[in-house]
């Protein structure tokens, strides 16, 4: 299902700030007014390097952190804020977390069956005891994991087929919004190709929206309709992934992308990384405000410095 823009935007972040106090006198600030929409059945793509906040943006939407300040609407919902007991039911059933280490967030005591039905049994969401076993088995299947596999427990799986279960916890309550948080970074890169294919395939089946965050460009490249480009907490850059791949602005994008290995011998030989270093830059994320390069590729610098990029 392809994405509608002409819809109200399914997720709509607003000047997020996410701040930890460390100390009386010093408090990182990983999330620092961040803004981003994400529409029925598009894969938003969040990338950057280790310690730029897409983790923490995941788990502030989801409410696993109370944002510092900022909006988050979630299908017509405010849900940054203090949240009703209706809100925080239909936030739990219609958004999900596909996590980032698969053995670390399933419980080792419980059966796969268990771990997959315990959203089922919290939301009462079936009748019987006959019916919640006919939708686990059917979201197995559609992971691709047979009905025997019920029974056993986590230690007794592979990395991708535990990275499945994951996936099947998460849409087995049809979720409008899957995040997924770095849930192919531990795979082996035919696995991640197997679980990315999975995603695309459940994707086009039920019309679930992700917001895929990860640092593996050439798959957020495969997987996403749009990209947001991600660095020390401030969102720098985000367009279609076409705007994003031919015509990068930021000199941080440029640097990221110029650092993707090409399969061939003869051009990785000449291919050089552009070198970017925020300290020595002289740009100041703090004064940058959003500028429009084309269709729905923004880029956030100050006046005179979009002049000189562009």
């Amino acid at each position: 299902m392809a994405a509608n823009y002409n819809e109200k935007p399914l997720l709509e972040v607003e000047g997020l700030k996410q701040y930890f106090p460390v100390s009386k006198t010093f408090t990182v600030k990983a999330v620092n007014d961040v803004s981003f929409k994400v529409y029925p059945g598009e894969t938003y793509g969040l990338v950057g390097e280790s310690g730029s906040g897409k983790s923490t943006i995941g788990r502030s939407i989801i409410r696993l952190y109370d944002p510092t300040s900022g909006k988050v609407t979630f299908d017509g919902n405010v849900i940054s804020g203090k949240l009703s007991k209706s809100t925080k039911d239909k936030l739990r059933v219609q958004m999900q977390m596909i996590f980032q280490d698969p053995m670390a967030s399933l419980n080792p005591r419980k059966k796969i069956k268990d771990i997959i039905g315990e959203g089922l049994d919290i939301h009462h969401s079936y009748k019987n005891k006959q019916e919640r076993e006919e939708k686990i088995e059917a979201i197995l299947a559609k992971v691709g994991l047979a009905k025997e596999h019920a029974d056993r427990y986590p230690h007794q799986f592979s990395g991708g087929q535990r990275q499945r279960v994951g996936i099947a916890r998460a849409l087995i309550q049809n979720p409008k919004l899957v995040i997924a948080d770095e849930c192919i970074s531990a795979l082996d890169v035919s696995i991640q190709a197997q679980v990315v294919n999975l995603m695309k395939d459940i994707q086009e089946e039920t019309g679930t929206a992700y917001l895929f965050i990860a640092h593996d460009l050439s798959m957020v490249k495969y997987i996403s309709d749009r990209i947001g480009v991600l660095h020390l907490g401030h969102l720098l850059e985000t367009g279609t992934t076409e705007e994003i791949f031919s015509n990068p602005i930021h000199p941080y994008t440029k640097s990221l992308l110029s650092a993707i290995p090409v399969p061939n011998p003869e051009f990785e030989k000449n291919r050089v990384s552009v070198n970017y270093d925020y300290k020595t830059s002289g740009i100041d994320y703090d004064l940058g405000t959003e500028h429009l390069v084309d269709g729905t590729h923004y880029v956030k610098c100050t006046d005179e410095e979009f002049k000189a990029w562009t």
